[in-house]
């Protein structure tokens, strides 16, 4: 041996199981961090990857602009690419005939293609989704969408050509040229004719996938694609630009500065929506793509940016202390009793200089280990985990791809290098001043602390006797010990319930498909009512699971002041400036009913209350949904109530018909967040009144329903349901049917990959922190062998020491299971209102997790004396009191 230090490498071959594990608590804690860190960058690359499908690859759009003003956008210093669109015309496919006219009074007189020209930019930042063939490449080239090919006199075949008449819409009445609003993809009118200009030939070279949104104009105006490189410029047309920025720093102040060298002051500014969103832009309108900038910190509202980085700031910080917390355990423990040895050195000669680089080395050594084997761990996870959600091929996460990110494995390896050698400096330092003699005693963490007195509990005895008192004064004896081994797993318990809050907000707040029907059938005829028989028929399909009767119809109600949502109203009070009696009389109110056997579909969504049919129809009761999801003027996402109506409330609502019934009492017998065909909470301020038929026809006169939903198996062909559905429009013009078969199976399977992604997620997180309560547990045992074998040796039975040893585990469990509880709660609700600032919706108390993480604690403790348990059974008394250990 050259060096005190060379001992270093030889006590790791020497305390194998020592060594094992303090090398097993950095791999958890480094695991942790690789895991979290992964799966972070995973889902924020797949929101950036779906909000560029949903909004577009731009950060700002200048809508409605004049053709002069367009080089002028793409040739200024702050812009580094424009997608430039602008309308070629409509052109008519199709006109109503008398026959459709007649039974559906409401049809547009026309159904059009949009023509619409993309350069080449606006085609890569605004791509349409293509169910087959490519993009457009030259300006006789075209794609359609493929909703609209069944009303072509002779449906358009990949690479054939077609010739379409181009021109403008008017108002039929004055022969005025029709107010055409943004891209024109929506509004029309019965009181329009066409009036064709130019005549041009295309190719088709694809065909796009339907809206998904199905907006009311999407059955009577089909956007179509062509192209144009824009090299020729018209000055007579408005354009439409969407820009990429070079820097998204004070993005709002570097398009303002562009709106000004162009002219253009006091323009119009908003967000941006979907991309087949209906939008009515009237004038030149500056749109933000705050749902792309925000992900990246830089939207409009700095509200939303600050809040979201304090949030995402306090949770990386959590981590980052539970998981130095983690290994300084684990490893503290380690040193701390081994004083004895440092001891041994410092008498043959070594420094304390020495004694601290023996530790730090040691740290080096073991880091060196464990580190590498955490981040692969970490790693192996989480293919683990995106290997399941690749089973599922639909869905808002069906294209997650796992990012592996340089960045994200380095900070993993330095947070654990960094933790290990900060829990080793006090360890060192405190082993460095001991002096050589009472180091040899065994003075260090093991040193039994002189104590006058101690509290002896009347309940522990009483319940447990003079085995429990042992125990319970085993952990007040040593108190830096107790809190080291409770200070562990305290923070496994504050990381679940953090992690298990943060989950359940981000599946309150992500936008996942929501759609809970296969078919929708309306009727838009003259009597406005879909016949009996047209139900029964579809009801008694094979392929169809339930049929839901849609009554729907808009009321008054005078709502109580004392009912209406604070915060709702401060948001929104011109909805409520009539008074009436104690309330305020509003109109944006609707009375629903999906037949009685949607009640019973609607029962597993109630919050509150309870269905009784035959109660509900005796004293007109209602189930409200009051819950809403907004969007304020500052950007901040808000999910709240409404009002605050509970059960057995009553409301007074009446129908716009004068000639019906006045006001009349409804009873709240139950309250809902969401629609019984959605997953999603509306967006549409109303307040909805779910009833039986029956009420519905008492109040509203009428038994009318109009729409039928159809929830279709799907186990078994829908070509029944279809070909009845076609069949319709055919005898009467006045039927139109929906298809959202695809959109069921990816709500569906969205709810699937969330719960594999969100709960593979708490997964870990409980894996790990089951782990390290193990192993910290564990380790505080087995380094306590001596003090055991003395108990035996001075009279308790092997069968004393096991219970003592359950009951010290019992304790650890109840003590931190309290303390992590409170302060793991505590900090859920301070990373919530951090969130506030972007995303503000209900704290709800865990409850859930909180009873998980109680029964989790004491289950762990008592699993964690079970292994140490045995391995002490078999050490003979002598062996051990003869151990320096």
């Amino acid at each position: 041996m050259k060096s005190y230090t060379d001992l270093t490498g030889k006590y790791i071959k020497g305390q194998k199981k020592r060594s094992l594990l303090t090398i097993f608590g950095i791999i958890l804690s480094v695991t942790l961090l690789t895991s979290i860190g992964t799966i972070g960058m995973s889902y924020w690359d797949k929101s950036v990857r779906q909000t560029l499908r949903d909004f577009g690859d731009y950060h700002v759009s200048l809508n409605g602009i004049s053709g002069e003003a367009v080089p002028k956008v793409k040739n200024n210093a702050t812009v580094k690419s424009a997608g430039v669109i602008s309308r070629e015309g409509y052109a008519v496919i199709k006109e109503a005939n008398e026959k459709e006219k007649k039974e559906d009074p409401f049809a547009a007189p026309y159904r059009y293609l949009n023509v619409k020209e993309y350069d080449a930019s606006a085609m890569n930042m605004l791509q349409s989704q293509l169910d087959s063939g490519r993009y457009p490449e030259n300006p006789n080239e075209i794609i359609l969408p493929s909703s609209s090919l069944s009303y072509f006199s002779e449906k358009p075949k990949l690479g054939e050509t077609i010739t379409l008449n181009l021109g403008i819409r008017k108002v039929a009445s004055t022969g005025e040229n029709k107010k055409i609003y943004g891209l024109g993809d929506y509004g029309w009118d019965l009181d329009e004719t066409f009036q064709a200009q130019s005549q041009k030939e295309y190719t088709v070279v694809g065909f796009m996938k339907p809206s998904s949104t199905g907006g009311w104009s999407s059955r009577y105006i089909f956007p179509a694609i062509t192209f144009n490189d824009n090299k020729s410029i018209d000055n007579n047309k408005n354009y439409f630009i969407y820009v990429k920025m070079k820097s998204l720093n004070n993005i709002k102040k570097k398009t303002e500065d562009l709106m000004s060298s162009l002219q253009l002051s006091n323009v119009e500014q908003g967000s941006a929506m979907q991309l087949d969103r209906e939008s009515y832009i009237e004038n030149v309108r500056i749109e933000y793509n705050n749902e792309l900038l925000k992900l990246y910190g830089k939207s409009t509202y700095e509200g939303v940016n600050n809040s979201l980085t304090l949030a995402f700031t306090a949770v990386i910080t959590i981590i980052m202390i539970c998981t130095i917390a983690m290994i300084y355990n684990i490893f503290h423990i380690s040193v701390l009793e081994r004083i004895s040895q440092f001891g041994m050195l410092r008498c043959i000669g070594a420094t304390p200089a020495q004694i601290r680089k023996i530790v730090l080395q040691e740290a080096a050594l073991l880091s060196l280990i464990g580190i590498p084997i955490g981040i692969l761990t970490g790693t192996l996870f989480m293919k683990v985990l995106f290997y399941n959600i690749s089973l599922l091929t639909l869905g808002f996460l069906n294209d997650m791809r796992m990012v592996i990110s340089a960045p994200v494995l380095i900070t993993a390896g330095l947070l654990g290098l960094l933790s290990v050698f900060l829990s080793a400096i006090g360890p060192a330092k405190q082993a460095a001043r001991v002096s050589p003699l009472e180091a040899l005693k065994n003075v260090g963490s093991t040193k039994v602390e002189r104590i006058t007195k101690i509290k002896k509990s009347l309940l522990v005895k009483t319940l447990f006797g003079i085995v429990g008192q042992f125990a319970s004064r085993n952990l007040h004896r040593n108190k830096k010990r107790f809190r080291i081994t409770a200070f562990s797993m305290i923070i496994s318990i504050i990381l679940f319930i953090v992690f298990s809050g943060l989950v359940g907000f981000i599946q309150q707040t992500t936008p996942i498909s929501g759609m809970q029907y296969s078919y929708s059938l309306s009727y838009n005829g003259p009597s406005g009512r879909i016949d009996d028989t047209v139900y029964k028929h579809i009801a008694k399909l094979n392929a169809v699971e339930q049929a839901y009767k849609f009554y729907n119809n808009q009321v008054m109600a005078i709502i109580p002041k004392d009912k209406i949502n604070p915060k709702y109203y401060e948001l929104n009070k011109n909805r409520y400036v009539v008074s009436e009696g104690e309330g305020y009389r509003t109109d944006n109110n609707y009375l629903t009913s999906y037949g009685d056997n949607g009640l019973d579909a609607l029962k597993s969504k109630l919050i509150t209350g309870k269905i009784d049919k035959e109660k509900m129809n005796q004293e007109n009761g209602v189930i409200v949904q009051q819950k809403i999801s907004m969007t304020t003027d500052k950007g901040k996402q808000l999910i709240l109530d409404q009002t605050h109506f509970k059960v057995g409330d009553h409301i007074k609502i009446r129908t716009f018909d004068r000639g019906q019934k006045g006001y009349q009492t409804v009873t709240v017998v139950g309250i809902v967040d969401q629609d019984l065909l959605s997953k999603e909470y509306t967006s549409s301020h109303v307040v909805s009144f779910i009833t039986t038929p029956k009420v519905y026809s008492n109040i509203m006169g009428s038994d009318i329903y109009s729409r039928i939903f159809i929830l279709a198996n799907p186990d078994i062909s829908n070509h029944m349901i279809t070909d009845y559905l076609k069949s319709l429009p055919e005898k009467d013009a006045g039927f139109n049917y929906t298809d959202k078969v695809e959109e069921l199976a990816k709500a569906k399977n969205d709810a699937k990959t969330f719960s594999i992604f969100f709960y593979g997620f708490i997964g870990v997180i409980v894996l790990i922190a089951f782990l390290n309560i193990i192993n910290t547990v564990s380790t505080n045992l087995i380094l306590r062998t001596n003090e055991f074998a003395t108990l035996k040796a001075i009279g308790m039975t092997q069968k004393e020491v096991r219970k003592m040893i359950i009951l010290e585990g019992v304790f650890y469990g109840l003590f931190s299971a309290v303390i992590g509880i409170i302060l793991g709660t505590a900090l859920d609700y301070g990373i919530h209102l951090l969130f506030m600032g972007a995303l503000d919706a209900d704290w709800v108390f865990p409850w859930y997790s909180i009873g998980i993480a109680f029964a989790g604690s004491m289950i762990t403790t008592i699993l964690a004396t079970i292994g140490p348990m045995y391995r002490l059974n078999k050490v003979s008394i002598v062996d051990a009191l003869r151990s320096v250990n």
